[in-house]
């Protein structure tokens, strides 16, 4: 016979010891045997297993449901069951009922641990955006850095929200979610696209906003191609040969055909898409590629639209040049999950550097005129930048970049007086502070005249001494050599935390701050999978509990997330 819980065989001689002893041997943890329990109450070691196991697999079965976006439903299903009875005929499944429950129940527990660790965050910051289609939903995630100095992202809630909503109703919503979520002055700034609704949210709540970088680039540039002359022509032809082969399957075929007869890539060509720039960039660059496949097969096929001439390819070229710096930096934004505010400073100074040096560099025309309007554009929008207290203090306490991420040094300095202004204040020790004596209720205290002038004396001293060490502090942390680009600033700060006290306490206030929301936006990206056909009856409630789990709570370094299907 064998053994329920391992492959060990047993001999069975018409009694059962054998099996105890391998029992006690083997799986004592397992088998608990209290013997002053009647002979007829004993538990069986096979219940027990199948209680540890079904426990395990109830959770598995929380977890396709939330990760894979099924419905509760699916515990009904004819082919779900038969399949898990296939895989281990033992297992019960849950009712739609007991399942739900399971959900929220690991919801609830989730939101407790993320609650408890946002109580102990000195500083937070917030993403907030807005889902404009049928049914309007506000997200809203917290951003903050751990006591092991790792950044940790909260998904704070997905709201229904009315069509016809204005600034109060979107400083309203925040204002509910940072009371559930205890939040309430520690919040360090908003970050969200630049609509009046969300610029005025960020004032009626007395935040400071600061503009989504991603968001502002591309505005920058979709208004760099409109001005650019020369450029609208070249788009539109552009588009009317992409259209041409993305709605004929003859024409898309012999596309295909043409580019493996010439030995290049079979690739698609890419459709300009007007929301978004990149898609130019990617049609312009789909056509380049295919420039030959793409004029032989107009040729085969006889078609009225012509291919771009000579004189457009190399046009195309020339600013697919200009716009490569731009290109890759929306690239980057859009694959990290995290982009930290303190890059948004330098990253505008090394595009505006790109775009001068490519522009100048090009013999185009074209080209040329459209590095000047990016130019202008990126000094239009981002004028500011350098004189914004949150980024800037952001950029300074990002090792790798410092004052070097400064494209004005002038204004690098004046960061810099802020950053020691507000080291001091952390410096000032609360026991120079002057404190109440208590008074003897028997002996007066005598009087002294120079009371207040030695108070005031005691005090400029202490915001002296205070200036001096945060003055040290500061100047020796710019001092050191920058990090590399590729290295994370939070693991240097928790190396330095002891050398640099006052600034790393600083350090996890500023560096929470996220320069773009376009990772957070996955958040909507998602939300059609939640409202599925099998799921068009999910509560705004049960809808709040999916999206939770599905982005979890709590978003850490991919190999410290939690085994529960909360980042």
């Amino acid at each position: 016979m064998q053994c329920l819980l391992c492959p060990q065989q047993l001999s069975y001689n018409n009694n059962t010891s054998s099996m105890m002893r391998h029992f006690k041997a083997k799986h004592d943890g397992i088998l608990e045997t209290d013997y002053g329990e009647p002979q007829g109450t004993r538990r069986d070691p096979r219940t027990d297993v199948l209680s540890l196991n079904k426990h395990d697999l109830d959770q598995a079965l929380v977890n396709l449901v939330v990760k894979d976006s099924q419905p509760c439903s699916i515990v009904e299903d004819r082919g779900f069951r038969d399949f898990v009875k296939k895989l281990d005929p033992s297992y019960a499944l849950p009712s739609k009922q007991a399942l739900k429950k399971m959900v929220d129940d690991r919801y609830q527990e989730e939101k407790a641990d993320a609650q408890a660790q946002l109580r102990e965050a000195e500083a937070v910051s917030l993403t907030v955006d807005l889902w404009t289609s049928a049914d309007t939903r506000l997200a809203v995630a917290c951003h903050y850095v751990l006591e092991n100095s790792k950044l940790a992202t909260v998904l704070l809630g997905v709201l229904p929200f009315p069509q016809n909503h204005g600034p109060t109703d979107v400083a309203d919503a925040q204002r509910t979610l940072m009371a559930e979520w205890g939040l309430e002055g520690k919040v360090k700034c908003l970050v969200s696209d630049t609509t009046p609704a969300m610029v005025a949210a960020a004032d009626d709540l007395a935040l400071p906003h600061v503009e989504c970088i991603a968001h502002a680039l591309n505005g920058v540039v979709r208004r760099a191609l409109d001005k650019t002359a020369g450029l609208k022509g070249l788009r539109r032809r552009a588009g009317e040969v992409v259209a041409l082969f993305r709605s004929s399957a003859a024409a898309k075929e012999k596309l295909r055909s043409k580019q493996q007869k010439l030995a290049l890539p079979v690739t698609k060509l890419v459709r300009e898409e007007s929301s978004r720039w990149t898609s130019t960039f990617l049609m312009l660059q789909s056509l380049l590629d295919a420039r030959r496949a793409v004029g032989s097969a107009l040729t085969a096929l006889g078609a009225k639209v012509e291919p771009l001439s000579c004189d457009e390819s190399e046009t195309s070229a020339a600013c697919l040049q200009v716009l490569k710096p731009f290109y890759t930096a929306t690239v980057e934004m859009s694959e990290q999950k995290r982009v930290l505010g303190s890059m948004g400073i330098p990253l505008v100074k090394m595009l505006l550097l790109a775009t001068e040096e490519v522009a100048e560099e090009s013999d185009n025309v074209t080209a040329e005129l459209l590095g000047q309007n990016l130019s202008a554009g990126l000094r239009r929008e981002f004028d500011g930048l350098e004189e914004n207290p949150v980024l800037s203090l952001a950029t300074l306490l990002d090792p790798r970049f410092k004052t070097i991420g400064f494209r004005c040094q002038e204004k690098a300095q004046q960061a810099v007086q802020t950053l020691t202004a507000e080291c001091a204040a952390l410096v000032r020790p609360a026991a120079d502070r002057p404190t109440e004596r208590p008074v003897s209720t028997f002996c007066p205290p005598a009087f002294n005249l120079w009371k207040s002038l030695d108070d005031q004396a005691s005090m400029v001293r202490t915001h002296s001494n205070a200036t001096a060490d945060a003055t040290l502090e500061v100047q020796r942390y710019m001092t050191d050599p920058p990090l590399e680009r590729s290295q994370d600033p939070l693991v240097y700060w928790k190396e330095h935390k002891n050398i640099y006290p006052h600034l790393f306490s600083l350090a996890k206030k500023h560096l929470c701050i996220p320069a773009s929301s376009v990772p957070f936006e996955r958040v909507f990206s998602k939300a059609g999978d939640v409202f599925s056909r099998k799921r068009n009856r999910l509560s705004p409630k049960a809808h709040e509990v999916h999206r939770h789990q599905e982005d979890p709570p709590l978003h850490q370094d991919e190999g410290e997330r939690r085994n529960a299907s909360f980042c």
